[in-house]
């Protein structure tokens, strides 16, 4: 028997699988313990990863725009500008989740809590018209009159809701693998590695490259170094993009609300801009939050709000977006959801802007696999 010949090496590997598959299958419950400890040993550098991912793109911006080639302070000693711009991207993102904890969220809820006691009344208006306008429907008349809710209930439940969100995604984005080696320390850990990539990331890069160089073949480490240029390209055009299009977004109903003298102006814009870094649904959970605030002092101004965010919504979805984002680097929609869903349960906030840009990446390879493969059989690409 020829133990070289291709046929039987591909034989030998299949088995050689089988049995490992069987394996691990029959050992599931070990497997997956091993699993929870590698995770747990390795969950500081993974956050600290997406950290320095996220952070990257505003800290390069900023460093451009302060010690760039065409900026007043281009002359600024090297070893002090890197610092100083994460120094500044730090404290915006410290400023970011101060505002939402302790500006927005505390005063949503007692919007809310405002809007629980004053529903009632604008309930029995309801009830009022109803009786005065549809006289010849006594089957209505007397349905809508047997309706009894619990507004105060109803208040208290909703504040509950937004109370324990707002904590769960705080714990999810920042804490999603540190049940098993305790919060703050993977958190700490995790924030001195992303300020290490950070900082030496040429560096790390160069080291990278050598040891693929030295360790493949030429044609993987080409692949390797072009899945390493697509992964830097899509991270830094997403997430910059992303906060572009935020801020522009909440700059497009700053100016709305001002001139058509909308009440909570700045905070609605302010919450529609943070809540749009989240693709897609962000924008449509201010909305909600919106809404909610301007009920409290008119119901007819909470109806034109509703027309006016959807007039932006379309003037945004339709000229901004597409060419600040890109569409999320070529991702389809129904991609953008399924990477929106999946990362925000494993990781909150960090896993919706993380999971988006890689989904992105695999679609990205994927075609082009499959585009090659094509060409090969001389199938036409459909």
């Amino acid at each position: 028997m020829n133990f070289k010949s291709k046929g039987i090496k591909n034989a030998i590997l299949l088995v050689t699988y089988a049995i490992i598959l069987m394996w691990l299958l029959d050992n599931i419950a070990g497997v997956g313990s091993v699993i929870r400890r590698i995770l747990a040993i390795i969950s500081p550098f993974i956050i600290g990863g997406a950290l320095a991912f996220i952070m990257n793109s505003p800290m390069m911006f900023i460093e451009e725009a302060f010690f760039g080639r065409k900026s007043l302070l281009k002359n600024t000693k090297d070893s002090i500008k890197r610092p100083i711009s994460y120094l500044i991207t730090l404290i915006i993102f410290i400023a970011t989740i101060i505002i939402i904890l302790f500006i927005i969220i505390p005063e949503l809820t007692r919007t809310i809590q405002e809007l629980a006691v004053k529903i009632p009344e604008v309930w029995r208006e309801v009830q009022i018209f109803v009786v005065k306008n549809l006289i010849d429907n006594p089957q209505l008349i007397e349905w809508i009159n047997s309706i009894n809710v619990d507004w105060n209930s109803m208040g208290q439940s909703a504040v509950d809701f937004l109370k324990n969100s707002a904590i769960n995604w705080l714990s999810s984005t920042f804490t999603f693998a540190t049940s098993f080696v305790g919060g703050i320390v993977t958190f700490v850990l995790a924030f001195i590695f992303s300020i290490y990539l950070l900082f030496q990331k040429e560096t790390l890069a160069r080291q990278l490259q050598k040891l693929i160089l030295a360790f493949t073949s030429e044609g993987v480490a080409k692949k390797i170094f072009y899945i390493g240029s697509l992964s830097n390209k899509v991270f830094a055009n997403f997430l910059s993009g992303q906060l572009l299009e935020a801020i522009i977004l909440g700059g497009l109903f700053l100016v709305a609300m001002t001139i058509f003298k909308f009440p909570y102006a700045l905070m609605i814009s302010l919450i529609i801009a943070i809540t749009a870094l989240v693709p897609m649904v962000g924008a449509f959970i201010g909305l909600f939050i919106g809404v909610i605030l301007i009920l409290v002092d008119s119901t007819s101004m909470a109806f034109w709000f509703i027309i006016m965010f959807l007039i932006i919504q379309q003037i945004e979805g339709n000229l901004i977006y597409p060419h600040v984002v890109g569409k999320a680097a070529g991702l389809p929609s129904i991609w953008i959801l399924v990477a929106v869903t999946v990362g925000g349960s494993l990781m909150g906030v960090l896993g919706i802007l993380l999971f988006i840009p890689i989904c992105s990446i695999l679609y990205t390879l994927l075609r082009e696999e499959v585009n090659e493969r094509l060409e090969e059989k001389n199938i036409r690409k459909v």
